[in-house]
This record gives C-alpha cells, sequence and structure tokens, in this order.
C-alpha cells in the first residue's frame, strides 16, 4: 500500500518528544558569504531530524508538529546549545565564525529567555558577539519587550529579522526592532537576475536597510547571475546553495578547510560599538590571526593533498625523491659507481608507476576507452623500465658507454606507446568552432614548443650531422621527435576535457609529461654537446617526472567511481580562454630576442625586434582580456538559458542533455540509475481557485524541496508545467524512495494572498533504469507510476516494478 501523508504525520508526532530527547535533532549549519570578498563570515545554524528510518527530515516535516506539541521552545534551546558547542569547537581549529540561530515566537516573548541565552554563552564559554539570533515578524511586535532586545545587547547578541518579505517580516518590524541583521527572503531574491520589478523592490529594501544602518542578508542564492545582480546593488552577504548546502558539522568543518578565506570575522561586540573601536579590534586581530591563517592553509593544503594521493603514496614518493636528492648532492659510493647508483634508481619509482598505471587498467568502472589507455601508459612505462635495465647492463657489466644502444630502442619505443594511450583517453564532444579553436590553440602551443625543441636540441644536432649522417645521428633526432610526440600528446590531455573522475589524476600525468619532455630536451642537449652517463644530474628530472606519473596513477586508482563524462568539469558552460597559447607566442619572441641581442649588436633592426615585441605582448594581452570578458557573458547567458527562471532548476531541454549523459554512462560501465518523475496533485484547481501567483509560488517551493533532497552527481530539473524529474545515479530504488517519502511527507504550504496557508500534495513515480534501452523509456516507465499515484489519491509514490507492471509502495518504516 502507498505511503499516505496523514500516516507519516502521525508517526513522526508521536516519534518527536523521544526524538528530541535522544539526540535525533541535529544541527546542519549553511554559509553566509560576503559578496564583496567571498570571505565567509557566519554560518546559520538549520535543524534536521536524523530519522532512523525516513532519513535526514528536514524541518518542514517536524516544525508544525513541535509547535503543535508546545515543544518549540524546547527544540530552540536544543539548536542554541548544539551551535554554541560547535561554535567552540570550530574557535579551537581557529575558524572564529558567528553562528546564527532561528528564535521561536514563544521564546521571544518569555522574560526569561535572554537568562537562557546568557547561560548557554558562559556554559560554552562563547562571546556574545559570535552569536546572531534569527526573529521574524510572526512573533509580533507587541509580543517583544523593550528589554528582550537591551538585555540581548548588553550580552553583544545580535539580532536578524527574518523572512523579510514573505509577509511575515514588515516594515513595522524593521523600524520598531534594533535589528543589527535584515535578511531577504528567497522569493524576493531568486527573480531578480530576470525580473525588473524584484530587481527595484531588492534595490529599494537594501538601500532603506543601509540607512537605517542595518546589514543585508540575501538568502536563496543558487546561481551566479543572481549573485551578481546583488552585489550590484549593494547587498552585504549572500547565502544559499551557489555557496553551500546545508551541512553536518562534520562536513562543514571540511568545507571549511576548503576554503581560502575562512578567516575570523570582522567586527566589535555589538552593533552599538563605535567605528574607531571596530576598526581597532579588526586590526588587532588580523595581526595576531596572520600567522595562523599561514599555518591553516598550510595545514589545509596538506591535508588536501593527502586526502587526494594518499598518505602511503605521499610518504613513498616523498622517501624516494629526497633520497635520490641527497645522493645527488653528496655523491655516496663515487664516481666509481656512479652508474650503479644512477641506473639502479629507477627501477622502484618507474616500477611503481608501471604497476599503479596497469591496476587502474583493470578497473572497469572508467570505460573501455580509458582502461585501455591506462594499460598503454603502463607498457609504456614497463618499456622505459627495460631501457633503465639495459642501460645499467651497458655501463656496469660490460662498463661500455657506447651510443646509440637497445637502451636507446626501448627509451623510443616508450615514446610511441605513450602516445597511443594519451590519444586513447575519450574526447568529450565538442562543437565543430569548438574543434577548430582547439586545433588553433593546439597548434600555437606545439608551434612554440618545437621552437624551444628545435633550438635547444634539433638544431644542434641537425647542424653537426650536415656531412656525416648515421644511425647515432638517425637515434639524436629520434629523441627530440618523441619529446614533440610527447608535447603534441600533452597538449591533446589538457585540452580534450575528461571524465571527472579522471581529471585530476590526468590533471597530474600531464605535469609528469611536461617534466619529462624537459629533461629529454636537457639530455638532448647533453648528448649534442657532450656525453652522458647514468646518474648525471638531469637524471634527477626523470626520476621527478616518473615519481609525478606513479603520483598521478595512484590517485586514478583511490578516485572513487561515480562521476559521469557528462558533467565532467567544463562541461555545458563556455570556458574562458586559455593562456597556453598566449605565454607560447611571448615565448617565443622572447627566445628570439634573446638569441638575437646575444648573436649580434643592438642596431636598427634590433630596435625593430624590440619594438616588434612590445607590440606582439600588447595586442596579445589585449585579445586575451577581450576573450575572457567574452567568456565570463557567455558562460552568464548558457547559465540563464540552462536554468528554468520560476525554479531555479535545470529547464527541459538542458536537463535531457545532462539525463542523457548520465544514462549512457550507467549503460556503459553497468551502474544502477533511477529516475523520480513528480507532479504536483490538483494543480490546475489550485490555479483556478487562487490564481496564477499562488500557483508559481508552489512550483518554488517544490523546486525548493527537490534541491535540499539530491546530492551534488544528481540532476534535477522541470520536465514541463507542474512536473519535475531527479535523476539519481549510481544507486537504486531505495535512495529513491527515501526521497520520495519526504517529499510526499505532510503537505506542504504556501502563504495565500489573504494570508492564509493553502497546502498541496505530489504524486511520484519511480523507475529504474534496468531493462530500458534509452532515457525516455525510462522515463515513460516513471510517468507511468507516477500517473499509477495519482490514481491512488495522490500524496503517496509508486514503482515500476520492471516487469511491466506498477508495484504498490510499501512503507518504508
Amino acid at each position: 500500500m502507498a505511503v499516505k501523508a496523514e500516516d507519516m504525520t502521525a508517526r513522526l508526532l508521536a516519534e518527536f518528544r523521544h526524538a528530541l530527547e535522544n539526540g535525533q535533532l541535529v544541527a546542519y549549519f549553511q554559509p553566509e558569504v560576503e559578496l564583496s570578498s567571498g570571505r565567509v563570515v557566519a554560518a546559520e545554524s538549520l535543524v534536521r531530524w536524523e530519522h532512523p528510518d525516513f532519513g535526514t527530515l528536514p524541518p518542514s516535516l517536524f516544525a508544525p508538529l513541535a509547535e503543535q506539541l508546545g515543544l518549540m521552545g524546547e527544540l530552540t534551546r536544543l539548536m542554541l546549545r548544539l551551535s554554541l558547542a560547535q561554535q567552540r569547537s570550530w574557535a579551537a581549529s581557529g575558524w572564529h565564525i558567528p553562528v546564527s540561530v532561528n528564535v521561536s515566537p514563544d521564546c521571544v516573548a518569555d522574560p526569561e529567555f535572554p537568562a537562557v541565552i546568557a547561560g548557554f554563552l558562559r556554559s560554552e564559554r562563547v562571546p556574545g558577539r559570535l552569536l546572531t539570533l534569527e526573529v521574524s515578524e510572526q512573533t509580533g511586535t507587541s509580543a517583544v519587550s523593550a528589554g528582550f532586545f537591551a538585555q540581548l545587547a548588553e550580552f553583544g547578541v545580535r539580532v536578524a529579522l527574518d523572512d523579510f518579505g514573505t509577509g511575515f517580516a514588515s516594515l513595522e518590524s524593521l523600524g520598531g526592532w534594533p535589528i543589527d541583521e535584515l535578511k531577504l527572503d528567497m522569493s524576493l531574491v531568486r527573480p531578480i537576475a530576470n525580473n525588473a520589478s524584484f530587481r527595484t523592490i531588492v534595490r529599494t529594501t537594501i538601500d532603506l536597510a543601509h540607512q537605517l544602518g542595518v546589514k543585508v542578508v540575501a538568502e536563496g542564492v543558487e546561481s551566479e547571475p543572481v549573485r551578481f545582480e546583488l552585489q550590484a546593488l549593494g547587498c552585504d552577504v549572500g547565502q544559499g546553495f551557489l555557496f553551500g548546502r546545508p551541512m553536518s558539522a562534520e562536513v562543514f568543518a571540511g568545507w571549511l578547510r576548503n576554503q581560502d578565506q575562512a578567516t575570523p570575522r570582522r567586527g566589535g561586540a555589538g552593533h552599538r560599538i563605535a567605528a574607531s573601536a571596530m576598526e581597532a579590534a579588526v586590526a588587532a586581530a588580523d595581526r595576531l590571526q596572520a600567522g595562523g591563517r599561514v599555518s591553516r592553509r598550510l595545514a589545509r593544503a596538506g591535508r588536501q593533498l593527502t586526502d587526494l594521493v594518499g598518505g602511503t603514496t605521499l610518504a613513498i614518493a616523498a622517501t624516494l625523491l629526497i633520497a635520490y636528492g641527497l645522493w645527488q648532492v653528496f655523491r655516496w659510493g663515487g664516481h666509481r659507481h656512479q652508474a650503479l647508483i644512477g641506473d639502479l634508481a629507477f627501477f622502484p619509482v618507474n616500477g611503481a608507476a608501471a604497476l599503479c598505471a596497469g591496476r587502474v587498467g583493470f578497473r572497469k568502472d572508467l570505460g573501455h576507452a580509458t582502461c585501455r589507455a591506462w594499460r598503454l601508459l603502463s607498457a609504456a612505462l614497463w618499456l622505459f623500465l627495460l631501457g633503465d635495465a639495459i642501460q645499467l647492463y651497458y655501463e656496469v657489466v660490460l662498463h661500455k658507454r657506447a651510443y646509440p644502444t637497445w637502451a636507446d630502442a626501448a627509451y623510443l619505443s616508450f615514446y610511441i606507446v605513450a602516445f597511443a594511450g594519451i590519444l586513447t583517453f575519450p574526447v568529450r564532444r565538442r562543437t565543430p568552432s569548438e574543434r577548430f579553436r582547439l586545433v588553433l590553440d593546439m597548434g600555437t602551443v606545439f608551434v612554440g614548443g618545437v621552437i624551444l625543441i628545435w633550438y635547444l636540441a634539433l638544431g644542434p644536432a641537425v647542424t653537426s650531422s650536415e656531412h656525416d649522417f648515421d644511425l647515432s645521428n638517425l637515434v639524436t633526432f629520434a629523441y627530440p621527435v618523441g619529446d614533440l610526440l610527447l608535447l603534441f600528446g600533452l597538449l591533446s590531455l589538457l585540452w580534450r576535457g575528461a571524465p571527472r573522475l579522471s581529471v585530476a589524476s590526468l590533471r597530474i600525468f600531464a605535469t609528469g609529461l611536461l617534466v619529462f619532455i624537459a629533461a629529454d630536451v636537457c639530455y638532448d642537449y647533453i648528448t649534442v654537446h657532450s656525453s652522458y652517463l647514468g646518474g648525471d644530474p638531469v637524471d634527477t628530472l626523470w626520476i621527478l617526472a616518473l615519481t609525478i606519473l606513479f603520483v598521478a596513477a595512484s590517485v586514478q586508482l583511490r578516485a572513487k567511481p561515480g562521476a559521469e563524462p557528462a558533467r565532467s568539469a567544463g562541461a555545458g558552460r563556455p570556458a574562458l580562454p586559455s593562456t597556453l597559447p598566449y605565454l607560447a607566442v611571448a615565448g617565443s619572441y622572447l627566445l628570439l630576442m634573446t638569441v638575437g641581442l646575444h648573436d649580434g649588436t643592438f642596431n636598427p633592426l634590433g630596435g625593430i625586434l624590440l619594438g616588434a615585441l612590445a607590440l606582439t605582448v600588447l595586442v596579445t594581452v589585449r585579445q586575451f582580456a577581450a576573450l575572457r570578458d567574452n567568456g565570463r557573458l557567455a558562460a552568464r547567458y548558457q547559465e540563464l538559458a540552462s536554468i528554468d527562471e520560476m525554479t531555479g532548476l535545470y529547464n527541459r531541454r538542458h536537463f535531457m542533455e545532462l539525463a542523457e549523459g548520465a544514462f549512457a554512462h550507467a549503460l556503459r560501465v553497468g551502474e544502477p540509475l533511477v529516475a523520480l518523475m513528480i507532479d504536483v496533485d490538483h494543480f490546475k484547481e489550485i490555479n483556478d481557485v487562487h490564481g496564477h501567483a499562488l500557483g508559481d509560488r508552489v512550483l518554488a517551493d517544490l523546486a525548493q524541496s527537490c534541491r535540499e533532497q539530491v546530492r551534488a552527481d544528481d540532476i534535477a530539473g522541470r520536465y514541463g508545467g507542474d512536473e519535475y524529474i531527479i535523476i539519481i545515479p549510481g544507486t537504486t530504488s531505495v535512495r529513491a524512495v527515501q526521497v520520495a517519502v519526504q517529499l510526499t511527507g505532510p503537505p506542504a504550504r504556501v502563504t495565500g494572498s489573504d494570508g492564509e496557508p493553502v497546502s498541496f500534495t505530489v504524486s511520484i513515480g519511480i523507475a529504474e533504469s534496468a531493462g530500458c534501452a534509452d532515457l525516455p523509456a525510462l522515463l515513460a516507465r516513471a510517468d507511468l507510476a507516477m500517473y499509477e499515484a495519482k490514481r491512488a489519491g495522490g500524496g503517496c509514490w509508486r514503482a515500476f516494478d520492471g516487469t511491466g507492471q506498477v508495484a504498490d509502495a510499501v512503507p518504508t518504516a
């Protein structure tokens, strides 16, 4: 039988007191970010119910029950205690971030409540200036005494007027209460990027608040265009999914570690502190925290590197590099054993890189092309190791410094196999114009690399062999050509696009290739002008390159499955121009100027050369700036074209693009994928009875509920009218049922034009991708299940069982 809203409500009502007393109600935190600097200035504490059966429940499902049971006061006190305890924990880690807590009307009207706040501040040893109480006008101005605000001011506690613009917060509260912050409701904020009327309302509200000395916080900032408009209108702080979702305390701490601006909040102890005292406090805090910020950033970078690479891999790589570096400095064993030690040093790092790359090649979740590419790279590394072994045999066993040898054959085979492996990586689909620009960019950088390699290695080799061309000259030519192959492959790797699961490892791999090319160029230069012996300083670059390749393979080996190529970094939005072509042009001209001035005197031709270089630099910088601005504008237009204006979710066209990619990825790697089709019950009646304005608010409220339920890799969009779809990759119907239970919980409410709440319910259909040949077949199954839920009375969900029938939903309890 279906999960009915009244059944779930009854169960939650019966279990709420037990949850309140036994730790099931926890604090989640959402960051508040200063729009002008991107600095985290506060965190709002939001209650969540960690239900053992229904999962994490939002307050919309149980806050009305707490009010019905008369437990809102106890819930507020619990959130105060949890939030202040967490703030103290942050302070111990160096994050002095104020926390905001919503306060119920019952607590505000309680004359003893300020004493409760003071007790919590003393017990948790938190300064009052680090606490903000969010009060809505729903409390009623007559219920709040002047003494309430006066006592809070004595403690240094700040007051925010919440939900401004919903009908609960009014100008009466703004003028009658000594507030420090005004929080614009998301219903005002979301439309400002596309609606001039809302933009005017928000601008007027911000100006009015600033004239009253009140800081403005905008809620519901979920896109870059909205953030841009708010900053242009002078809004102080933003809060919303664009900056961060509500997170548990542990996740929020990790999020803070990833921020560059996790600094103490500026400001004095209360809203009445004079500006001069506030500036002095800020300066003192900055001086005291400067050293701490540097150390925290270094520690944060270390933790991020360890999380990405792995502690064991990082320790092995560091040990190998340090040991080899010390040997290069002190030359233990002397010149007699240089070749032996120098050649043997390659074996552990080269073998580790080849082994890791080979293990990556057998990960089926990466896709056939990616696995084949890593297997080829592993084979190339084994060939390079074979060359090391042969070189060791010639230099240590036979005591010969022959050139060329069979070792060179193995080394040159490395270039060919590695180049084939690089080209085997999957390519992101591009438009013809994108491919044309990509070819031009790659060509520019490639020609710049050819110029450098020609000057340092290939050109001198050609000059030295003009009168006597033999096998030695042929091998000498082959190494720069191999470098050109690696350079072309490197450029292809950087610009072709990659699945999110491989982005980090391939970037590290590209860095290793760049160091390898540098080592080769140095080696080519040495072989043309001198002779080489194993263990020479140039080997340090090769050791470093192989270590980086080992780290890259380890990162790919540690990467967790589940990311789909359809949503790879940079996909779906115009990319900003790359700096590499411009650096290649500038580097080539710089090399030309350096060589020209070095080989000749400064004459009129030299002056022309300098002038041409200056003109090229100026034109290049101007062109890059213009392309960057155009790219940002195109990215904004792209976002506007892909987001539904009313709901903030993906529109149908963009949703289908992402969903098709996710479905193809799931089909290719054999992982599950689930679709939820969501429809508002009796939506036409809502429009007919209450008007289209309220219908729009219903759609926006449902969209917000959908956003709260999805993960980072889920795809939520508006399918059309009052229908929404959520695609959940990498999971079965169990996760989808949890989402459906929460969305079909107690009837949601929006406020009508008369101030009265209007309830609505939704029907949901669930379908898995197993047995579906394409995405339309999956959506058809979800649609069939959704209409079955409607026929069952609505306010419930149904699941397609994969046999052509719709199964009755089974309660999750």
